[in-house]
């Protein structure tokens, strides 16, 4: 991407375009793609990506917003769904974990050592656990997608960015609240709701829920939600104080069968046969190895049984010449999943523990506008992990440990009225501990001269003992200008890391922290009386020591090397695009929308160790060497594979959201909105195997609306449908640890459809 290029084009249109001095409107939340209630221009959007409140469009970083209400118009009840509204993001599920890519960066995480590379956080608290985001998609203010490192403000595990969830809040000066109830089919029944109410002038109490269900979109029952969730918030602050506090505690459980998957021969023809449905099994047992080498038998579609409950505190005191903030936390989540969707049995019980505390003060010094902050975050997981292909079990029994502790600066001065500086710093020490008991269970032939033929199983164990420690130094400088009254133009350079990952091995078990340099360029414009907004990006992103999950040969015994999902140091990848994100009200009563992201991706290097059981070469789409490592039975062998050269995973070259909204005013009758979207994306890899079976085509999906409103807006009723097209597509890939080259692949949510009413008083 040609920098100056973007930022000669930007001026150039500045100036073409020269806003005539409007009023700005007010700073309710509204969703950038929705249509504003009045024809006063486009509504504004505030946000704290930058641990202050400020207009997205004075913002000077990639991000995009998207307001609560246009969440549940889209119906959107989980991460995965973000994927159908932001371009720059890639989430996948796996089992009840979720994926999260932004741009190429992110983790194929599937066990409970996995760690996210984009940061999610729930009102300024961190979420450390992969399944941490379920049960939070209701009664939210706006969803905020950092692009780029995110190390000084939001520290560790923000290489590729942050997703911010912020939820409603209390209010002390109103009665209010709402209910929304949709109905669709596969069963679909979605309900949610908020009161609020004020408890006298110094207090406020929020109460919100929801319920989300669908039957399993495959043939036994899996890929289907059972969501139940509850948050209640109170807000302390006394007339005349310069006090406030929020509290605020959630609980969710998940519950059914959870997500799906199929072997790809029989995914490919449309079918949604799940993964213990006789004809996949079948299917699955004619590939090598056969019988009689021990076969897995699917017993059912699997099960889950999740819970998460959190609480935290939001407590402001106004110092007069800065702002204290504290945000103490703590999290306990239980997940119990169940699943067949790889093609085996794998069975979680994790528990784990999070407390965390974040102080910030913040505050406005003549032309200094500062923010410094220290943090601490200490997690205790449990886990009991199973992995059974038959011919090859695992049993990990762990106690897991992470304590990090950071302290950062971040502040920008102004020159002048309209050019400005920013510099921020932030160090963090993380110290990370493990104490596994791992069990390799491999077959290894049958047991001489008994009949019937009767497997001979070998039990290895493994105890990995980690106490680890890492240091870094994140930063980010970046300069600003105000162009014009509504144009600001940005650049800066950032850092991001990500602590390393424990993995259960003899040795060498935890890997390197990865580490990543972005420089940004971007420029934020509204035109024609506030009618029409246009954000440019261009970006280079520098990725080091990137960490990859993959079934890897790892040390089990001296001299002996065993199969493992592991996550390790394997390459460096240059990531270099552009976005751009046009906003136009063509009338008071139409709104257009596009966002358009060019991604390229290339790995200068990626290289790791492929464990084959059956001693094959491995089934992937790169060049492999054996090497002479010995594995725990006779005939397996490990190899060494280069992809160097190849793009990165979940990193479609192109990206299209195209979206256009229609209010017809009836008078005192109410209005009519009509709306469509439309996605259009080119293919991507969806593993480091980068083999055809785990490639997803380029495609176009399209989502649909018209709501009915009354002239109040109190009452409304919507028809909708998603994935028009009926549009099949995978949405995450695993290759079998047993027959190289078979994979299991899950898929989207076919067409769905149904009608929403909602009521507020």
């Amino acid at each position: 991407m040609n920098m100056r290029a973007l930022l000669a084009g930007s001026t150039a249109l500045i100036g073409l375009l020269q806003p005539s001095a409007s009023a700005a409107q007010g700073d309710a939340p509204a969703q950038a793609a929705s249509a504003p209630e009045t024809g006063e221009g486009l509504q504004e959007i505030i946000v704290t990506a930058q641990r202050r409140e400020e207009n997205l469009q004075k913002a000077a970083l990639a991000v995009s917003a998207i307001a609560g209400n246009a969440l549940t118009q889209q119906s959107v009840t989980q991460a995965t769904d973000l994927s159908r509204l932001i371009p720059s993001i890639q989430i996948q599920p796996a089992h009840s974990y979720t994926q999260i890519y932004l741009r190429g960066v992110g983790t194929f995480g599937a066990n409970s050592f996995a760690e996210n590379s984009v940061a999610f956080n729930l009102d300024g608290v961190y979420l450390s656990r992969p399944a941490g985001p379920s049960g939070l998609f209701y009664d939210l203010e706006r969803v905020e997608v950092l692009k780029g490192p995110q190390g000084t403000l939001y520290g560790r595990n923000a290489t590729g960015g942050a997703i911010n969830i912020i939820t409603a809040k209390p209010k002390r000066d109103r009665f209010e609240g709402y209910a929304n109830a949709e109905y669709g089919n596969y069963d679909t029944l979605k309900l949610s709701g908020a009161v609020n109410a004020p408890l006298g002038n110094a207090a406020a109490l929020r109460i919100a829920g929801q319920l989300s269900q669908h039957d399993g979109y495959f043939s036994d029952g899996s890929d289907d939600e059972r969501t139940r969730a509850v948050r209640g918030q109170i807000l302390l602050a006394p007339e005349g104080s310069r006090f406030d506090m929020t509290i605020s505690v959630d609980y969710a459980h998940l519950g059914g069968i959870g997500g799906g998957g199929t072997i790809v021969p029989l995914v490919r023809s449309g079918s949604r046969l799940g993964a213990s449905d006789p004809r996949v099994q079948a299917a699955y047992q004619s590939y090598a190895p056969t019988a009689p080498v021990p076969q897995i038998v699917i017993p059912n579609a699997g099960s889950q049984d999740n819970s998460f409950f959190g609480a935290h505190a939001t407590i402001n005191v106004d110092l007069d010449f800065a702002k204290l903030t504290i945000v103490p936390a703590y999290r306990r989540t239980h997940y119990d999943v169940t699943s067949m969707s790889g093609g085996f049995v794998l069975d979680i019980d994790e528990k784990s523990h999070q407390t965390s505390v974040e102080a910030r003060l913040a505050g406005i010094s003549g032309p200094l506008n500062w923010v410094l902050g220290g943090y601490y975050f200490d997690e205790q997981v449990k886990s009991d992990q199973s992995f059974d292909q038959a011919s090859n079990a695992t049993l990990i029994l762990s106690d897991l440990g992470t304590r990090s502790a950071a302290a950062f600066g971040q502040a920008t001065y102004s020159l002048t009225d309209s050019f400005r500086l920013t510099g921020g710093l932030r160090y963090t020490r993380d110290e990370k501990e493990q104490d596994t008991l791992a069990r390799s269970q491999p077959f290894v032939g049958f047991v001489p001269n008994v009949f019937p033929l009767r497997p001979l199983i070998l039990d290895i164990p493994t105890v990995a003992l980690t106490d680890a420690s890492s240091k870094k130094l994140t930063w980010k400088a970046g300069v600003e200008f105000d162009a014009a009254p509504r144009s600001l133009v940005y650049a800066s350079v950032s850092t991001g890391y990500k602590s390393g990952v424990l993995f259960p091995a003899l040795t060498a078990n935890i890997s390197r922290p990865e580490k990543l340099t972005a420089v940004t360029l971007g420029s934020k414009n509204r035109f024609l009386d506030n009618r029409l907004q246009l954000n440019l990006e261009g970006f280079l992103w520098k990725y080091k020591d990137q960490q990859i999950s993959h079934l890897g040969a790892v040390n089990v015994a001296p001299g002996i090397f065993g199969p493992v999902f592991i996550t390790d140091n394997a390459g460096k990848l240059t990531i270099y695009g552009a976005e751009a994100e046009l906003l136009f009200q063509v009338t008071p009563d139409d709104l257009l929308s596009a966002n358009l992201q060019y991604l390229h991706t290339n790995y200068d290097s990626l290289r790791y160790q492929y464990y084959s059981s059956a001693g094959a070469p491995p089934g992937v789409g790169c060049p492999v060497t054996p090497t002479n490592l010995s594995g725990t039975t006779p005939i397996a062998r490990i190899f060494d594979v280069d992809c160097s050269g190849r793009a990165g995973v979940n990193a479609p070259k192109w990206t299209l959201n195209l979206a256009y909204e229609h209010v017809f005013d009836l008078d005192a009758a109410g209005r009519i909105r009509v709306g469509a979207d439309t996605r259009i994306q080119s293919g991507r890899y969806l593993t480091v195997d980068f083999l055809p079976s785990a490639y997803q085509d380029g495609f176009m999906k399209s989502n649909a609306r018209i709501t009915y409103e009354t002239e109040d807006g109190r009452y409304a009723l919507t028809a909708f449908v998603n994935n028009l097209e009926n549009k099949f597509t995978y949405s995450g890939s695993v290759q079998s640890p047993v027959k190289n080259g078979l994979f299991y692949n899950r898929v989207d949510p076919p067409r769905t459809y149904g009608v929403r009413a909602s009521l507020k008083f």
